[in-house]
């Protein structure tokens, strides 16, 4: 670890009121540090940095990170890793959307050490309230790339008074100053994709704010909120990420990679609802019958059940 960040790891120390620390972290702190890395702590949040070569990517955790307890990581460490590529991890202790000032400072401070500056190229990467970290802090690295799946763009409620689900992370750190608007600090980027489900009233609302002439907003209907698990279940997770983090994705790839949803079960089934909650059983039992002429799988056959029972007595669909 080089003698800049060395001094910043002494700097920040969590203090009395910290959030304590997870479990599950010793081994990758043992493997940053062991790489000439370095494991910075604050009252809320980890900054743990493995070096690489060609880009860097700043990942930030999601409401989800914390489930992992023998061995937890950075937000898309593997894959990132895997590409030789450097991780700065922005790992969570409290789930505050990064509002806890000393993690701001910590992040500001970081850049100014030249960590950024390092590496021809930086991407900001994460998923929900990481995907808001990603945008947030992007103007620490102007000209970066930010992937964002189902971003919140503030929880500032007279700037989105429509986000009604996250009042717990309003009430959590300081969102009065910095890094509080994506939308704002979105534009500093070369390119940003912003992914999103538009029948989500909320994210799409948060989508329509970042907005601008570098953002790629790309919406994945019926998916819901939780993007990543998705795509993984149809197995295009990972090209999509490495294109998003690379600068290359575009509506054309995405529509290609995308084209394998009619055979990815919850998406299926996130249709059929949809279509049934519209009045359109028949339709649905229509479509899950064909499906199931490809796919055996028994929660699609529990819903072929429980549309033919609802049918039963319905007028047809008009």
């Amino acid at each position: 670890m080089s003698d800049p960040f060395r001094a910043l790891a002494a700097r920040f120390q969590p203090g009395p009121t910290a959030t304590p620390l997870p479990p599950g972290l010793d081994r990758i702190r043992a493997i940053c540090e062991g790489e000439g890395g370095f494991w910075l702590e604050t009252d809320h949040h980890i900054l743990c940095y493995r070096p690489g070569a060609d880009r860097l990517v700043v990942s930030f955790d999601n409401l989800s990170s914390d489930r992992e307890t023998s061995f937890r990581k950075p937000f898309g460490h593997d894959l990132i890793i895997a590409q030789g590529w450097g991780n700065l991890g922005v790992i969570v202790k409290r789930k505050d959307w990064f509002q806890c000032p000393q993690l701001k400072a910590a992040m500001v401070a970081v850049a100014q050490a030249g960590l950024f500056a390092r590496y021809p190229a930086v991407s900001l990467y994460g998923s929900s309230m990481g995907a808001f970290g990603a945008a947030a802090f992007a103007g620490l690295a102007p000209g970066a790339v930010v992937l964002a799946y189902a971003p919140q763009s503030t929880l500032r409620p007279r700037i989105v008074p429509f986000e009604t689900r996250y009042r717990y992370g309003r009430g959590l750190g300081d969102w009065s100053g910095d890094f509080t608007d994506a939308a704002r600090s979105i534009r500093t980027a070369s390119r940003a994709y912003v992914l999103f489900d538009p029948c989500v009233p909320e994210d799409r609302q948060h989508a329509a704010r970042l907005a601008g002439p570098q953002v790629v907003q790309i919406p994945l209907r019926h998916f819901g909120h939780k993007l990543p698990p998705m795509l993984l279940r149809m197995g295009v997770l990972r090209e999509m990420t490495l294109l998003g983090l690379r600068g290359t994705l575009d509506a054309p790839q995405a529509q290609r990679l995308l084209r394998k949803r009619r055979d990815a079960i919850p998406y299926v089934l996130s249709v059929l609802g949809a279509a049934q909650a519209r009045g359109h059983a028949r339709l649905a039992l229509a479509a899950a019958e064909s499906v199931a002429r490809r796919i055996d799988n028994h929660r699609l056959r529990a819903l072929r059940r429980s549309l033919s029972a609802a049918l039963r007595g319905d007028r047809p669909d008009s």
